[in-house]
């Protein structure tokens, strides 16, 4: 009688991703990934028969047993029949979301009238807003925001599921009132995380009970420190994964108002399309151009395709390397403050990456470098 080959197959909540150096599985589940090399992408990405791969390769037994104890011991991959084919379907990674916009970003400074804020109190819940990321560059404002975040919190209108906030401290001399503010906001149901980036101290001189607050040490002054992509990228779920197969990690159904009242797709980003002060969310985003980068995927952009990362990284199309564009004017090129090179699977710091140093002059970026 003729033995029944065996025949193993990836869990569905395990996601291949192929990189040009290497490749990633990602584990939505656990929320991790490992390193597999590229000439595994193919095996794992359909139902693999290690006995076959075997005789196809004899030279290469010990490398196929190597695979097949790696997969089975990260429990990466189940044993199925061959009638079981097409009894465990893949994930759908369709991605949707009800809200025409999800989160928006509300920078304030020294100079923002919060008062303004209240204009755009009813369309947050209208728009189907779930997250709100306010980032604080003057600790003076802390007292008023607080009362806003109340509000915008305590209305049973919206969708808000989330807001946190980011404190920006240039000087330490008030430092006692500040975190005293600073405690009383993180009290707020509403409020899921406070980062404190402050230049003059170390986090270990921030004893904090609290654990949504975080001190970090670093000069942080305006918009302008946005779009970092650092090598710890741990945010893996099923949500961020699937909307980056369709769309622009950073920009897709974001709204952001810059600290003078614009509203813009995200504050470092320059084109306006108007002002919180005279023209409604409804009709900024409905304006042209509006959702002109929201569908375009890291597929798309030159370096970020050939990524392994490319669906579990944020984008930043504020400030790029500015050196591809495509058929329809966009810049796809990748993003300046990104240090990884697919290629070569390293990280380097891209501040003193010759390749980028005209893109740096261009942005200014020589004073926050």
């Amino acid at each position: 009688m003729k033995t029944e080959k065996i025949i193993y197959k990836l869990y569905a909540d395990i996601i291949p991703v192929k990189g040009y150096s290497r490749c990633l599985l990602l584990d939505i589940t656990k929320k991790r990934y490992w390193y597999i090399p590229t000439v595994l992408y193919e095996v794992v990405s359909s139902e693999i028969d290690f006995e076959s791969l075997q005789a196809l390769y004899p030279d290469e037994k010990e490398v196929t047993r190597a695979y097949k104890k790696f997969l089975l011991k990260n429990d990466l991959i189940f044993q199925i029949s061959g009638d079981e084919k097409d009894a465990f379907p893949p994930i759908n990674m369709r991605w949707h979301n009800p809200g025409r916009i999800t989160n928006m970003i509300i920078d304030i400074d020294s100079e923002t009238s919060l008062d303004s804020i209240e204009n755009i109190y009813a369309e947050i819940g209208k728009l189907g807003v779930e997250a709100i990321l306010f980032r604080c560059f003057s600790e003076k404002k802390l007292k008023e925001l607080k009362k806003h975040i109340i509000r915008i919190g305590s209305d049973p209108c919206n969708r808000l599921r989330d807001i946190q906030l980011d404190v920006c401290i240039r000087k330490t001399a008030h430092l006692r009132t500040t975190r005293a503010d600073i405690k009383a906001i993180s009290k707020l149901p509403v409020i899921s995380t406070i980062t404190v980036f402050t230049a003059d101290k170390n986090p270990a001189d921030h004893p904090v009970k609290d654990n949504k607050i975080r001190y970090i040490k670093r000069v942080v002054e305006g918009p302008e420190y946005c779009g970092t992509i650092q090598g710890n990228i741990d945010s893996i779920n099923l949500e961020l994964i699937s909307e980056s197969m369709h769309h622009n990690s950073c920009l897709n159904c974001k709204l952001s108002i810059d600290s003078a009242g614009n509203i813009k797709n995200c504050p470092s980003m320059t084109r306006s399309f108007g002002n919180i002060s005279d023209t409604t969310l409804e009709k900024a985003l409905n304006r042209k151009d509006f959702k002109q980068y929201w569908n375009l995927t890291k597929d798309s952009i030159e370096g970020c395709k050939d990524c392994e990362f490319r669906y579990i990284c944020t984008d930043c199309r504020a400030y790029t390397n500015r050196t591809h564009t495509d058929e329809k004017g966009l810049d796809i090129s990748k993003p300046l403050k990104c240090g990884y090179d697919p290629y070569t699977g390293k990280w380097e710091e891209w501040s003193t990456n010759p390749l980028k140093q005209k893109a740096i002059r261009y942005y200014g970026m020589e004073k926050f470098i």
